[in-house]
């Protein structure tokens, strides 16, 4: 495991930037961001938890509930969204943590919940994540029907085919 790598990712990757992430939806889900699994396999197994555990300190600071995580419910925590969410990219894990901090998907009341936390990661995000995805591929499909259509052939054009293939006896 290259510590050097992992901490560089760890620093540019640090909650401060969930603001500017969540400041594009589309961008953080589709973007180039490496998913978790992909950390493991390029910084050695357990680096997407040790990423994933600065970013749920930021969430226990920041929410106002009383009751915190503590550091083996954080490392828990950390592993269950490792091991259901290993696809997820880092982007996306940060645009989740700002909308929960904000309270996109309820709120605390007196203490940071980890079923909290994993129902709303599990239901709501991951509704939310396909349907961005959705979206965009719907646009693809669009476009190349636009493009298509472009490159078409005309009804004149059609016609012209049809009567030079009928006098080459072709058709």
């Amino acid at each position: 495991m290259s510590h050097s790598n992992l901490n560089a990712f760890c620093l540019t990757f640090n909650p401060s930037l969930q603001k500017a992430v969540a400041e594009n939806e589309q961008r953080a889900i589709l973007g180039k961001a490496p998913m978790l699994c992909t950390l493991d396999a390029a910084y050695g197994e357990g680096s997407a938890v040790l990423w994933i555990i600065p970013q749920l300190h930021d969430l226990c600071a920041t929410v106002g509930a009383k009751t915190k995580l503590d550091d083996i419910q954080l490392k828990q925590l950390a592993q269950m969204i490792r091991n259901e969410f290993g696809n997820y990219k880092a982007t996306e894990l940060m645009l989740f943590f700002w909308r929960l901090k904000g309270g996109h998907y309820g709120e605390f009341y007196g203490s940071v919940d980890i079923q909290r936390i994993m129902r709303a990661l599990r239901w709501k995000f991951s509704e939310e994540r396909v349907k961005v995805i959705d979206d965009y591929n719907g646009q693809l499909e669009d476009r190349e029907r636009i493009e298509r259509a472009k490159n078409a052939l005309k009804p004149d054009e059609i016609d012209a085919l049809r009567k030079r293939l009928q006098q080459e006896g072709k058709i």
